[in-house]
Formats: C-alpha cells, sequence, structure tokens
C-alpha cells in the first residue's frame, strides 16, 4: 500500500493578520506547521484569502471546514469534489450575509487528490499546484488573474506580471458568482520519488522556478523543505502571508526522458 509523506508550514510573514490556511491530515493550519505520513487516499489543500482585514481568513477557514467534512475518497471523486466545492462556496455566500463587514470577502483554493490509481488536481484564483519528478518541475495549474490573461494573450511577459500593479487581481474564487475551480484527473497516480508542492503567492511570487527546483532537489524531510520554503520566500522579500504544502511519495525510481502525465 502506498504511502505519502504530507507536510505543510503557514506563516504569517510580515502581514498584521494571516489569511492563509491549509488542510492536511484532516486538520486546518493557521500560522502553524503540520507533517505525517498517511496512506491512501489523501487529499492537501491550500487556500489564500482575500477581501479585507480579517475577512479573507474567514472565507479561507469556511471553505477548508467544509472540506474536511468529506473524505478523501470522495473528493477523489470529480462530481463529488465539484458539490463539495460548491457547498463551500454556498457556505462563504451565506458568511457573508451574517458579517455584512465582510461582503467582499472570498479566496483562493488549489489542492491535490492523491489515490492508488489516480491524481485530482482542482484550483481557482492564483495558489499553485506545482510537480517535480526529481529532475524536472511542472506548474500543474494556471493561474486564474488579470496578469495571467495578459500574459497568454502576449501583452505582457511572465517578468512583468511579477511587477504590474494588477498582479494580485484575480479573476476565479471560491465566494463569489464567477466560474467554479477547475478539475482536472489524471489516470498517473503519485510515483515514488515524486513531490507535489501546493502553495499561495506569497511563496512563489518570490521564489522563480529555478530556485523551486533546487529546493525542492534537496534531500530534506518533507517538514523540514516546507519551513526552508518558507524562510526562503521571506528571505526573498515576500511581503504577504506565506503557505507551503509539501507532498511526498518515498522512494527512488529510475531516470527517464520524459515522465508521462496527462490531464484530463
Amino acid at each position: 500500500m502506498t504511502k505519502l509523506q504530507l507536510a505543510c508550514r503557514v506563516d504569517i510573514g510580515v502581514r498584521e493578520s494571516n489569511d492563509d490556511r491549509a488542510l492536511i491530515h484532516g486538520r486546518i493550519l493557521n500560522m502553524e506547521g503540520c507533517g505525517g505520513e498517511t496512506g491512501l487516499p489523501a487529499a492537501a489543500i491550500v487556500c489564500d484569502g482575500c477581501g479585507g482585514y480579517a475577512g479573507g481568513g474567514a472565507a479561507a477557514e469556511t471553505v477548508l471546514s467544509v472540506l474536511r467534512e468529506v473524505s478523501a475518497e470522495n473528493l477523489a471523486d470529480p462530481e463529488e469534489l465539484n458539490a463539495a466545492l460548491e457547498a463551500a462556496r454556498l457556505a462563504v455566500m451565506e458568511k457573508k450575509e451574517e458579517m455584512p463587514h465582510f461582503s467582499a470577502m472570498c479566496t483562493t483554493v488549489a489542492g491535490c487528490v492523491f489515490t492508488e490509481t489516480h491524481t485530482v488536481i482542482f484550483h481557482a484564483g492564483d495558489s499553485r499546484v506545482y510537480r517535480f519528478d526529481g529532475s524536472a518541475l511542472a506548474r500543474m495549474t494556471v493561474d486564474h488573474s488579470v496578469v495571467q490573461s495578459m500574459v497568454d494573450a502576449g501583452r505582457i511577459t511572465e517578468e512583468e506580471a511579477l511587477v504590474s500593479p494588477q498582479r494580485n487581481t484575480i479573476t476565479r474564487c471560491i465566494g463569489t458568482d464567477c466560474l467554479p475551480p477547475e478539475i482536472y484527473v489524471s489516470a498517473s497516480p503519485i510515483a515514488p520519488g515524486e513531490t507535489y508542492l501546493i502553495c499561495s503567492d506569497g511563496l512563489w511570487e518570490y521564489l522563480r522556478d529555478e530556485r523551486l527546483k533546487e529546493l525542492l532537489s534537496c534531500e530534506l524531510p518533507p517538514q523540514e523543505l516546507a519551513d526552508k520554503l518558507v524562510a526562503e520566500a521571506l528571505l526573498a522579500g515576500s511581503d504577504d502571508n506565506i503557505t507551503a504544502c509539501i507532498c511526498v511519495c518515498p522512494g527512488g525510481k529510475e531516470k527517464q526522458e520524459e515522465t508521462a502525465f496527462v490531464l484530463d
């Protein structure tokens, strides 16, 4: 039976409040770390709330509270996952009615559900999922953001997007009537030697892909790796909350020219 090592660090960074949350091992993390081994199926999810002081954190907490009540086995079914995400959206909308001073609150979401037979990746907003197969780093999500749309249209470069005044404007989230999160399914389960990184923009905006690849190549225990990623982002000048969630399938594998991974 395949075992995964899951570890996470949620850090307030230089902000006065923390709007990031993560869900692993059935725990919602807020300004803390958590690690350990688990069997499959297993889920790991990151939310980065927005919409005003404390309101973003409430949105993120609400979404993960709903998703925590759904088993990883059910989340691995795209229809069940879609229903759970819609329930989370409705819960945030209800919370906004209860707290009108947080009427703008919403949250990004990015997560993975790992099973013995397949991998499910889902996201809304600009929190990301990366996959490192031991030699190559691949971004598994495309940001739902204004600057990503501009990059896709060839109007600006990736480098210009990082300093654009619109870089934090997202076009999809949980908590509004926008399009729902995207869900991808692959028949490729996580393999020995592979690492998935799920993170908020407080991390990836300050650590470029080459640096992420170098850090994920380090032979560190998952919790130490998550802690190091957060520390590196702070050293690089991150002015946001920072979340790094690490999902590792222990073991080695033979080097291949290309690792097949197809998303439906």
